[in-house]
C-alpha cells in the first residue's frame, strides 16, 4: 500500500487528484482488504479503511508540506545560486572590460607617443626649412639689389644709345634731304638734257624742212622764168610742167606732215595755222612714245604693287584665323586696314591714270579729225597760193631765229607731260 501510494503521489500529485477519483479507489482497496478479512464486519472495515485512509491523507500532506519547503528552499537556492552566477559574470565581464580599457589606454597611449615623435620630427623639419626661407628670402634680396644694379646700368647704356640713335636719325635726314637736292639737281639736268636733245632733233628736222623749202623754191623759181620765154620753148616743157603739180603735191604733203611736228610754221594763214598748231601739240605729247610709255609703264607698276598688296592682304587674313593671341590679332587687323587703306589709294591712282589715258586718247581723236580737216582745206588751196605762201615761210624762217621756237615748241609738250604726271599726287604714286 505504501509503495502504490508513494507511485500515485509521484505519478499524480494530491492537489491534481479529484476528491471522486480518490473515493472510487480507496472503495475499490477497501473492499479488496475486506476480501482479505471476511470474518470483519463491514462497518468495522470501512471504518479501518477510512481510518487507514485519513492517516494516509495526513501523511500525504505532511509530504505535501515537505516538499512544498524543499521547492521553496530549493528555488531560494537556485535564486542565490543565480546571484552569484551574476554576481560572478558581471565581475568577469567587468574586469574583461577594465582589460580591455587598459588595451585601449595602452594603444591610445602608443599612438600618442608615435604622433608627438612625428611632431617633433616635424617642427625639426619646420625649423629647418624655416632656417633655409630666410636664407633664401636672403640670397633673393641680394639678387634683387644686383639686377636693379644692372637695370640702372642698362638704363644708362640705353639712354646713351638712344641719343645716339637721335644723333644717327638727325644726320640720316641731312644726308636724305641732300640726296633729294642731289636727285633734284639730276633731274634737272637730266630734264635740261632731253631739252637739248629735243631741240638738237627738231633743229635737224627744221634744216631738213628748209632744205626741202629751197628745192621748192627752186623749182617754183625756174617754172616761173620759163613763163616768160617764147612759145616754141613753151611747147617743149609743157610734160615737165604737167609733172610738176604732182610733184608739187607730194612735197607739199610731206611739208604739210613734218609742218605738223612743229608748234608753228611761218606763212600759213593764221586762224587755220594757230589751230592747227595747238591741236598738233596736244596730239604731239598725247601721242609721243615716252608719254605713252610712262603711262603704261606707271598702269603696270601700280597693278603689280595692288596685286603685292592684295596676296598681303591674303596673307594677314590668313594669319589672323590662326593665331590665337589677343594682341598679335589686333597688331595684325591694324595692319590689314592700314593694307587696305593702301590698296583703296592704289585704286584711286589707278582709277586717275585710266582717265588721263581716256583724256589722252579723246584728244588725240580731236587732233587727228582736226589734222584731217586741215588736209582737206590744204589740198583745196592753189598750188600757186601754196608755193608762195612756203617761199615766204622759207624767207622768215631765214631772217627769224629758229632755236627759240623750237625751245616753245619742246618746252610745251614737256609742260603737257609734266601735267599729266603732276595730276597725280606725289603722295598717290608712293
Amino acid at each position: 500500500m505504501d509503495s502504490e501510494s508513494k507511485n500515485s503521489f509521484i505519478l499524480q500529485p494530491p492537489d491534481c487528484m479529484l476528491p471522486a477519483a480518490l473515493v472510487y479507489i480507496e472503495s475499490k482497496k477497501l473492499a479488496a482488504a475486506a476480501g482479505d478479512r471476511p470474518s470483519l464486519p463491514n462497518n468495522q472495515a470501512l471504518v479501518a479503511a477510512l481510518k487507514a485512509l485519513q492517516e494516509k491523507i495526513h501523511r500525504l500532506e505532511l509530504e505535501k508540506s515537505q516538499a512544498e519547503d524543499k521547492l521553496c528552499s530549493l528555488s531560494r537556492a537556485a535564486a542565490q545560486y543565480k546571484k552569484v552566477l551574476e554576481h560572478n559574470s558581471y565581475q568577469d565581464t567587468a574586469h574583461q572590460e577594465l582589460m580591455q580599457q587598459r588595451k585601449d589606454a595602452s594603444v591610445q597611449l602608443n599612438a600618442a607617443q608615435s604622433r608627438c615623435s612625428l611632431l617633433e620630427k616635424q617642427l625639426d623639419y619646420m625649423r629647418k626649412m624655416v632656417s633655409s626661407a630666410e636664407l633664401e628670402k636672403k640670397m633673393i634680396l641680394e639678387q634683387q639689389a644686383q639686377l636693379q644694379k644692372e637695370e640702372d646700368h642698362k638704363r644708362l647704356e640705353l639712354h646713351a644709345k638712344l641719343e645716339k640713335l637721335e644723333m644717327l636719325e638727325k644726320e640720316c635726314l641731312k644726308l636724305t634731304a641732300t640726296q633729294r637736292i642731289a636727285e633734284d639737281k639730276i633731274k634737272h639736268l637730266e630734264e635740261k638734257v632731253c631739252k637739248e636733245e629735243h631741240q638738237h632733233k627738231l633743229i635737224q628736222d627744221k634744216t631738213a624742212q628748209l632744205q626741202t623749202g629751197f628745192d621748192i623754191n627752186r623749182i617754183l623759181m625756174s617754172s616761173v622764168t620759163s613763163q616768160h620765154e617764147p612759145e616754141k620753148e613753151n611747147g617743149k616743157k609743157k610734160k615737165p610742167r604737167k609733172r610738176n603739180p604732182t610733184m608739187k603735191k607730194m612735197q607739199l604733203s610731206q611739208l604739210h606732215v613734218r609742218a605738223g611736228e612743229l608748234p608753228f610754221v611761218a606763212g600759213k594763214v593764221a586762224g587755220i595755222s594757230g589751230h592747227s598748231a595747238l591741236s598738233k601739240s596736244v596730239s604731239s605729247c598725247s601721242t609721243s612714245p615716252t608719254a605713252t610709255r610712262s603711262f603704261s609703264d606707271l598702269l603696270l607698276a601700280l597693278q603689280d604693287e595692288l596685286g603685292q598688296m592684295s596676296s598681303e592682304h591674303q596673307e594677314l587674313l590668313k594669319q589672323i584665323q590662326d593665331t590665337q593671341d589677343s594682341q598679335a590679332c589686333e597688331y595684325l587687323e591694324q595692319e590689314l586696314d592700314c593694307l587696305v587703306k593702301q590698296m583703296e589709294m592704289k585704286g584711286k591712282q589707278i582709277s586717275k591714270l585710266k582717265k588721263h589715258q581716256a583724256t589722252g586718247q579723246i584728244l588725240k581723236r580731236k587732233a587727228q579729225k582736226l589734222e584731217q580737216g586741215e588736209t582737206h582745206v590744204k589740198l583745196k588751196c592753189g598750188e600757186q597760193k601754196e608755193a608762195k605762201e612756203i617761199a615766204v615761210s622759207v624767207k622768215e624762217n631765214m631772217s627769224k631765229p629758229c632755236p627759240g621756237q623750237k625751245s616753245k615748241s619742246s618746252l610745251q609738250l614737256l609742260k603737257a607731260v609734266r601735267k599729266l604726271q603732276l595730276s597725280l599726287k606725289k603722295d598717290d604714286v608712293i
